[in-house]
């Protein structure tokens, strides 16, 4: 190593020894640089945060697709489960029937309604209700805990009986999303007389065109009207035409006509301009901004719903594709059942079943003339032996005149057969005819056909 030459030695590793001062130049630019961003950042710290902040974002927005299409599939897959049971919607009705009822001393209105598998929340509107823990003695006044108090929470199995109000309007449910694994319902007879749908552009017309299929396939035929605009596959009404149509409908057991409209007649109406209570008309469910007193049902480009001035946040973006699955299985608004003769008013199945019961246990106490406890006859069957037997006797009493007409001819005959003397013996004798009947006797007439002949005693 003593006699080696350095510069030979350099000369031989020249290639390496240049690589490896270009890596350390490099290593030393890039920290100099890295320091500058820092120190425009605020420091290490601040740079290392911003840095992470980034990366999250990126993150988020490469899953994000990823998560929406997931949340999008378990809406949909919820909703469907849940508007194909009929049970859903008769637990919500009865559900806002029994909270209606329970909040009529607070002033309480119910708007909307959250149905899961075990309970049934209703969402209501009023200032003066109870707080949650707030125990209200003589009244059904129901309640979770930690809802709040606009909240009436029951489980479903545990849902009142409830005879509807002939003074109220028949709750009109339709649903508009779902939220926390519940479906959500909109009341639309509740409230204010027009329900507009506003938001996003994409948005409005699906959420618009899922609620008018639902008030149509479950309110009766023609109840609805559909103006011009609302789908480009359906014609439509002109405007004034189709309100001026829903105005003249007259209301059915208490559900008002519904009027599904893109825009508002122009002029406005005045009855649209006052309370629902100010002039009666139909229900109007608007697509963008409206005017007068409304409820408004705002989309975004995510698909969530909101009902605006209340906590009712929904998940809608898979509500019309649901509803398009179940909408031949909805089941029909249950109107209330007219009066009867001396028998209160009767919607639900449980109180259809109880009554049929007490039915049943009177007829049996009726006593019909029938033994090893036959039940009565329908009232059709009755009414055609009642016929029958009317017409028999009427058939008796004509058979009973022709007999007392023969009666006094016969007597005749036998006066003359007297005063003319005795003749053959066989004329003194039934015998039989030349055409082989009978030959009837003399003074009594021939019984009718249908009828056995009367006994008369042989001198």
């Amino acid at each position: 190593m003593r006699n080696a030459d350095p510069f030979e030695m350099i000369d031989r590793h020249r290639d390496t020894i240049f690589r490896v001062l270009g890596l350390l130049a490099l290593a030393l630019i890039v920290f100099l640089v890295l320091r500058h961003l820092a120190m425009r950042q605020g420091g290490w710290g601040a740079a290392a945060r911003r840095v992470r902040r980034e990366l999250a974002i990126s993150a988020h927005a490469f899953a994000a697709p990823v998560r929406s299409w997931a949340r999008y599939r378990r809406t949909r897959s919820l909703l469907v489960r849940g508007l194909r049971r009929q049970t859903t919607w008769r637990d919500a009705e009865r559900a806002v029937a029994a909270a209606r009822e329970a909040a009529a001393p607070f002033g309480g209105i119910p708007y909307a309604v959250l149905v899961d598998d075990e309970t049934v929340t209703v969402l209501l509107a009023g200032r003066d209700l109870p707080q949650a823990d707030e125990a209200v003695p003589g009244t059904c006044w129901w309640t979770a805990p930690g809802d709040p108090p606009n909240h009436w929470t029951a489980a479903r199995p545990d849902l009142p009986a409830v005879v509807p109000v002939p003074d109220l309007p028949h709750p009109v449910l339709v649903a508009v999303g779902a939220r926390d694994g519940s479906c959500a319902f909109l009341d639309v007879a509740a409230g204010r007389r027009i329900l507009t749908v506003q938001g996003d552009p994409r948005c409005v017309p699906a959420l618009h065109q899922a609620i008018a299929a639902q008030l149509a396939a479950r309110l009766p035929a023609g109840l609805v009207v559909v103006a011009e605009g609302v789908h480009h596959q359906y014609a439509g009404t002109e405007i004034r035409t189709a309100y001026r149509t829903a105005r003249e409908m007259p209301t059915r057991h208490g559900i008002a006509p519904v009027l599904v409209a893109a825009e508002l007649p122009d002029p406005l109406p005045p009855e649209l301009t006052g309370p629902p209570e100010s002039a009666p008309g139909p229900q109007i469910v608007l697509r963008g901004t409206g005017r007068g007193q409304r409820r408004t049902l705002t989309t975004d480009r995510h698909g969530r719903i909101a009902l605006l001035g209340t906590p009712l946040v929904l998940e809608g973006n898979a509500l019309s594709r649901a509803v398009a699955r179940v909408l031949p299985d909805l089941p029909p608004v249950l109107p209330p059942v007219p009066p009867s003769a001396g028998r209160p008013d009767r919607v639900f199945a449980e109180l259809d079943e109880e009554e049929s019961v007490l039915l049943s246990g009177e007829d049996a106490e009726d006593d019909w003339g029938t033994t090893g406890g036959a039940s009565r006859p329908p009232a059709a069957e009755r009414d055609e032996r009642e016929g029958e037997a009317d017409a028999g006797a009427d058939a008796g009493a004509d058979a009973d005149a022709d007999a007392e007409k023969a009666a006094v001819a016969g007597e005749g005959a036998e006066e003359k057969t007297a005063v003319a003397g005795p003749g053959r013996r066989g004329a003194e004798r039934p015998g039989p005819n030349r055409r082989g009947g009978e030959r009837p006797r003399p003074g009594v007439a021939a019984a009718p056909a249908g009828r056995p002949a009367p006994r008369i005693p042989r001198p």
